[in-house]
């Protein structure tokens, strides 16, 4: 599953009725989402959904739903398809929307040949006014803001609200690591940005793991970037492997950094954002393993704190 369609499925379980009410102008009482698929359906990707609405005037009513990050040429031909096999299916009138993230030229709201005229509703996110949706949209839609009209200059505010919300701390968490892997269309600054302020909350999220996963994987891009320009000088070879070296390495150490959060975490309880910034300091891979083996021992995060104290001063003489 692609990481985004894992943030629009994120934030379908948590603000689907919204999603409906505001971008399809759908007066919703209540909504369901379908996840079994008709027999004979071709292969659906996670950022396909089908919902089964209940309208405030008591009507049903089928929406198909595609979270889109970029324009494909076939996307209305496989929208078309899953349509039709749900209305079979559940013998209901259905309406049939792209939720569009990133501009296209090519996108298009219709699709026709000799036979067939479709018509199908595009929201395109882009040209939406992220102010507006800070001040005035509920607070499960923020996400979206980093992709809206503006949304850079936004996203701290909206963050912010996100962060405050009275809500339960795992959906603030759902929606603040939903927003940062959106944000990673954007801007690598930006999602940077908020996990350096907010990953105390963000790790009770499932979809932190993906972002642990990305940033693993851009480690090690970025080191064999490195290395490979170091080798113009000293020789391609010996900067390949060397980028390769680095990025390996510097892939543990974030893995490192992240086990040890979540470690203590789930033995003692959220560590301080203090104490958090002070582990994503480190960049000692035999540091972090020694840390590592003392919060599975050390009796309370005070305790731990103190352990590492001593190691960083230890290290510094």
């Amino acid at each position: 599953m692609h990481h985004y369609d894992v943030a629009a499925k994120v934030l379908i379980d948590n603000c689907r009725d919204e999603i409906l009410r505001r971008f399809l102008g759908i007066d919703v009482n209540e909504s369901s989402l379908i996840e079994g698929l008709p027999q004979e359906t071709a292969t659906v990707r996670r950022s396909d959904f089908v919902l089964r609405v209940v309208q405030s005037d008591g009507s049903p009513l089928l929406v198909v739903l595609e979270i889109q990050s970029r324009w494909e040429d076939r996307l209305a031909l496989r929208l078309l398809e899953y349509r039709i096999r749900h209305m079979i299916s559940e013998t209901l009138p259905a309406v049939s929307a792209v939720l569009l993230l990133r501009p296209d030229a090519r996108a298009r709201n219709h699709y026709e040949d000799a036979e067939v005229h479709y018509r199908f509703r595009l929201i395109r996110l882009y040209e939406m006014d992220a102010r507006e949706a800070v001040d005035h949209w509920p607070t499960c839609l923020l996400p979206f803001v980093p992709l809206m009209k503006g949304g850079a200059e936004m996203v701290r505010q909206a963050e912010d609200e996100i962060y405050r919300a009275d809500l339960p701390s795992v959906r603030r968490a759902d929606m603040l690591s939903s927003m940062t892997i959106l944000c990673g269309l954007v801007s690598d600054r930006l999602v940077e940005d908020i996990l350096s302020r907010r990953r105390d909350l963000m790790i009770e999220s499932v979809a932190y793991d993906i972002i642990k996963q990305e940033g693993f994987q851009q480690g090690m891009q970025q080191g064999m970037q490195q290395g490979i320009q170091q080798g113009i000088q000293q020789g391609i070879q010996q900067g390949i492997q060397q980028g390769v070296q680095q990025g390996i390495r510097k892939g543990r150490i974030e893995q490192l950094r992240e086990a040890l959060i979540d470690l203590l975490t789930v033995r003692l309880g959220a560590p301080s954002r203090t104490l958090v910034q002070r582990i994503m300091a480190i960049d000692d891979l035999e540091i972090l393993q020694m840390l590592k083996t003392k919060a599975l021992t050390t009796s309370s995060i005070r305790s731990f704190a103190a352990d590492l104290k001593k190691i960083a001063r230890s290290t510094e003489s």
